[in-house]
């Protein structure tokens, strides 16, 4: 079974100052909420330049991977098809396979069988991880927020 690739880098100095640098001039040239695509030039060693239109969805993804950069952080890019396995699932939920199946089989996430195996819609995989990701968060702030009223900080 092939696993998902990854694409992990974590920033330097220089890379950092670059993105931050770029972030600023994307942001003031296109704007938070573009519609429409803009056009990059690029200009090469020998002097050709060449514009390209860059979609407003890769226009969002290389601004908060510019942020990252930017700040720091190291940067994944994980590449998505409509469908995962379990094994892909578990990792984007970053749980374990067995816990996956569980899910799937108490019908918390929409599945489907080619055979013996099970494929899940990555658009109802996301919205388990984003249901998840915001009870988490909310009981989160319920506990910090008991902690505080407690005086257990």
């Amino acid at each position: 079974m092939r696993s998902i690739s990854k694409i992990a880098a974590l920033p330097a100095s220089a890379d950092s100052k670059a993105a931050l640098e770029t972030l600023k001039a994307l942001s003031t040239s296109a704007g938070p909420s573009a519609k429409e695509a803009v056009r990059l030039q690029f200009r090469s060693r020998t002097g050709a330049s060449q514009n390209v239109p860059l979609p407003p969805l890769a226009l969002k993804l290389l601004i908060e991977i510019l942020r990252q950069t930017a700040a720091g952080n190291a940067v994944s890019i994980l590449p998505l098809r409509k469908e995962v396995t379990t094994h892909e699932a578990a990792e984007i939920l970053n749980v374990s396979r067995p816990f996956v199946i569980g899910l799937l089989e108490k019908r918390e996430i929409p599945f489907r069988k080619v055979g013996t195996h099970r494929r899940i819609p990555l658009a109802a995989l996301l919205e388990y991880k984003c249901k998840t990701d915001a009870i988490r968060e909310e009981n989160l702030d319920f506990l910090a927020a008991q902690a505080q009223e407690l005086k257990l900080y």
